[in-house]
């Protein structure tokens, strides 16, 4: 008996018979959070196993992998089992956590056939006493979590890459990389760019950011860099305050007599 918090869709516990067929479960009572059901403790499982190849993970494609297909039998332990939450949406975790375990198992069991040389006609010559020996192991596992391991065998062919395929992954593979090196490559070239870049901003605004200062500090000395920037026609400025500017003319000039050709360019 499973006890499923509608809530979050998990199941929360499992419940045994207490007295004949029959058990009490508080949850019962408030329906509108959880759902009671009946799950069986015998259950069967069909999955296939991915096996990735050295040389060949980065690719995605399946025809370069080895495929195992399986069925296990297995039964719950009500007694031992540690992680109701397994049994969620119809016990496909509990399957999930077989199919891990026996890709684990496959990929340990088979690594001496994969690398450094892929021996193909071995592995396949192998699948059945290797799948053997991978249930012996995963069965240990299993009863760690409270399951009962009863079988474990192939549905059918076990599917690996020819010789041919797997050189023209291995080159594919190769290119794939020295692709991703050189794209690698590019993005850091980029950031160090941006980075200097920035650098060079920051070090511009604080150049701007001092002369500004200096501006503020001293407003008169843009005048002296409007004047240095003239033109070589104008002969003569004369500025408003006389403080600015040596003066270029007697500045007691006689009564009546006007000056001419005289600029004022701060008017």
């Amino acid at each position: 008996c499973a006890v499923e918090d509608l809530r979050t869709n998990r199941v929360v516990r499992l419940v045994g018979p207490t007295a004949g067929s029959y058990a009490f479960v508080w949850e019962g009572a408030l329906p509108w959070w959880f759902l009671v059901r009946e799950v069986p403790a015998q259950r069967v499982s069909y999955f296939n196993v991915k096996v990735s190849i050295p040389g060949l993970e980065s690719l995605k494609q399946d025809y370069y992998h080895a495929w195992f297909p399986l069925r296990a039998a297995y039964r719950i332990d009500t007694a031992a089992f540690s992680d109701p939450t397994l049994l969620s949406d119809g016990g496909r975790g509990a399957d999930d956590l077989l199919e891990r375990l026996f890709g684990n198992g496959l990929r340990r069991e088979l690594q001496p056939l994969l690398s450094p040389f892929y021996q193909r006609d071995l592995l396949l010559t192998k699948a059945e006493s290797t799948i053997d020996a991978v249930r012996r192991v995963v069965e240990k596992e299993c009863e760690a979590v409270g399951i009962r391991l009863s079988a474990a065998a192939l549905t059918g062919p076990v599917i690996a890459p020819e010789i041919m395929v797997y050189n023209e992954g291995r080159l594919h593979a190769a290119e794939l990389r020295r692709m991703d090196r050189g794209i690698e490559m590019e993005v850091i070239e980029s950031r160090s760019r941006a980075e200097k870049n920035r650098l060079l901003n920051e070090q511009f605004y604080a150049k701007l950011n001092e002369i500004s200062k200096i501006i503020s500090a001293n407003p008169d000395i843009l005048k002296y860099i409007y004047i240095d920037k003239l033109g070589g026609n104008v002969n003569v400025i004369l500025s408003s305050d006389n403080r600015l500017v040596p003066p270029l003319f007697d500045t007691d000039s006689e009564a009546g007599k006007g000056k001419s050709r005289e600029i004022d360019n701060f008017k």
